[in-house]
Order: C-alpha cells, then structure tokens, then sequence
C-alpha cells in the first residue's frame, strides 16, 4: 500500500496533544520520522478485501495473497494491486504481460494462507486452468478479473502494477477482509445491537457469560486456521498442554466437549501424530491421552498467541478489575459445578 504524495505547496505542521479516543503523531513533513510499526498498524484499522493473484512465469503458474487490491478507472476499465519488493514474487509479476485477480469469500481462509506462504507448490491439488490471458484461473473462485499489464510504478519498497481488465467473472458472495493483521469473515465485525439496562437479556447471567464468551475467544478462535488447528483441537492441545494422561472422559469435561464428539477428533489427531493413546499399567482397559513432541511443539506457539491475545483484551481493564473479574468466575465455576 502506498502513501498518497503531498500535493505542490501544501505545508505541513507539528501537531501535538490528544483529541477525543486517539492519539496524535507529531507531523515533523519527515516521512523517515514514523515509526514503521505504528504505521503499519495505524494502516490496519482500514478493513480490505482479500485476494489471489495468479499469473504464467517461464511456463508455471505462480500466486500470491494480497490485499492492496483497488479500482481506478471505468473507461479504459483499469484496476491495481502492489507487491512488496521483498517478495519472491516480485520479479516474475513485475515481468508478466497478464495476470488474474481472484476475489476471496468468507470460506476461502485457507486459500488465503496457502497462498500467503512461502516455498510451497501453491498449486498443488488445486484445480486451475489457463484464462483468456494465460493467467491460471482457480475453479470456483469469483468474482475474477483478468488483465493485461498496463503500467507499472515505482511504491517506495513496493511496485504497483495496473491492469487493464479483459474479462471478468461475476459473484456475489459474503467477502473474506482483512482488518487489524488478521483475516476476519464480515459478521465477526458485526456488534449485536445496545440492549436496555432493564431488557431480559441485559439481566439474564447466563446469557452475559455467553456473550462475554463469544466476544473474548470469537476473534481468536478465527485465527486458529493459520496453526491448521480447529476449534475442539485446540482445545485438546491447550487441556493436555496443562494436565498430562487425562483419561477420554476427563479431558471431554475439561475440554466441554460430549464423549462421542470428542473420540472423533482425538481419532483425527492420533492419526496426525499430535496425540497418543496409552493403556494404563494394571488396568489396561483405561486409557490416558498423551501430546506427541509434534503435538506440543503445535500447541506452543498458539498458547503463546492465546495469551497475547488474553493481555491485549485485559489492556483495557485496571489490575483491579482483572482481578475481580477472574475471582468472580472462579467462585461462579466452584460453586456451580456440577456434582
């Protein structure tokens, strides 16, 4: 993403103080005095779509994930993207006379980090043929835009190519966006309407734990696709992470899964070699569950984001109120349980 150029003339001041819920960045007209992570971040809280382009380099197909996607012209219909100079991919795109941009849904996550990877055959398993342009078009993805290379420009550590549309693909579908350094679907952005302070809903406890639940975990939980873990599998990795040869009924209350479900994943998981099951010394009718060096060398760096995550939610929060908050649910857990 480039920055727009100042027009001729303009000024520029140094501001300072606050306004109303932001901070202010001294304007020193030193573009070299941002702080590059605080760019980046700031560049964050703009929500963008997600998209796979693909193009033909030295007879293969080639593709990367981008989100610096925009329009910028009806007549002739012209449309840009950047990528970073850094990136393998720059050369060979910069180079190409075609290429095709493939708009991800909701669903496509996973499209979206095979093709935000580095090293692997992007392409593999995927179904794909050759477009208008020679540009490969994935199969069932849309909306697609086919494009010859119209311009190419100079981004600082960027090069922004333009396209010339040829031929498109048209689809309505819910869009997969990018916000805050993660992928994110459209209704996870969505806030349930304000509740009066004397509605039921407002009042009813368990209703608050569930919502409370939902706001704290949703955003993580949609993350947990770039570990290729799912939701009840991490679960088991965090739980065995913390108490080692639970048997399968322990770990389904620990986990709060259901006993049927939870045999199901532990399957999955033994077969990936996350897991594995052992049957107890004297008693070989018990089985206790045990994490593979694969399953915690998986589970280490999603616990250290889980608990990122926890920090950056708590920021908000004085260490008084963190503190009631945890206390009130641990006496609500306790005195609860079920016996």
């Amino acid at each position: 993403m480039a920055e727009a150029p100042k027009k001729s003339g303009e000024k520029t001041g140094e501001k300072t103080g606050k306004t109303s819920g932001s901070e202010s960045v001294p304007a020193s007209g030193n573009a070299a005095a941002l702080d590059p992570v605080a760019f980046r971040n700031a560049l964050g809280q703009f929500p963008t779509g997600v998209a796979v382009v693909t193009a033909t380099h030295d007879g293969y197909p080639i593709g990367m994930t981008a989100n610096s996607f925009s329009s910028v012209s009806l007549a002739p219909p012209l449309v840009s993207w950047s990528v970073a100079k850094s990136s393998p991919n720059h050369d060979p795109f910069v180079a190409t006379e075609a290429f095709a941009v493939h708009f991800l849904g909701a669903d496509h996550r996973d499209l979206a980090l095979r093709f935000g990877s580095r090293g692997a055959d992007k392409f593999a398993g995927l179904a794909h043929a050759p477009g208008d342009t020679g540009a490969p078009l994935i199969e069932g993805l849309a909306p697609i835009f086919e494009c010859r290379a119209w311009a190419r420009y100079p981004g600082g550590d960027h090069t922004i190519l333009v396209g010339e549309v040829v031929r498109m693909v048209e689809r309505n579908h819910e869009p997969l966006l990018f916000h805050s350094g993660q992928l994110r679907r459209i209704d996870a952005l969505r806030r349930a309407p304000p509740l009066s302070s004397d509605s039921f809903a407002r009042n009813y406890l368990a209703y608050l734990l569930a919502r409370a639940s939902f706001n704290v975990s949703n955003e993580f939980h949609a993350r947990l696709g770039e570990w290729k873990l799912s939701v009840p599998e991490w679960r088991v990795l965090a739980c065995l992470m913390d108490v080692e040869g639970l048997s399968v009924g322990e770990l389904a209350a620990m986990a709060l899964m259901k006993q049927p479900r939870l045999t199901k994943v532990l399957d999955r998981m033994e077969r990936d070699g996350l897991l594995q099951r052992r049957a107890t010394a004297g008693d070989r009718r018990r089985v206790t569950l045990h994490l593979t060096a694969e399953g915690r060398a998986r589970a280490a760096p999603v616990l250290a984001a889980a608990k990122a995550h926890e920090a950056e939610l708590l920021k908000q929060f004085t260490d008084a109120e963190r503190a009631t908050i945890k206390h009130a649910l641990d006496l609500l857990i306790d005195r609860t349980r079920t016996r």
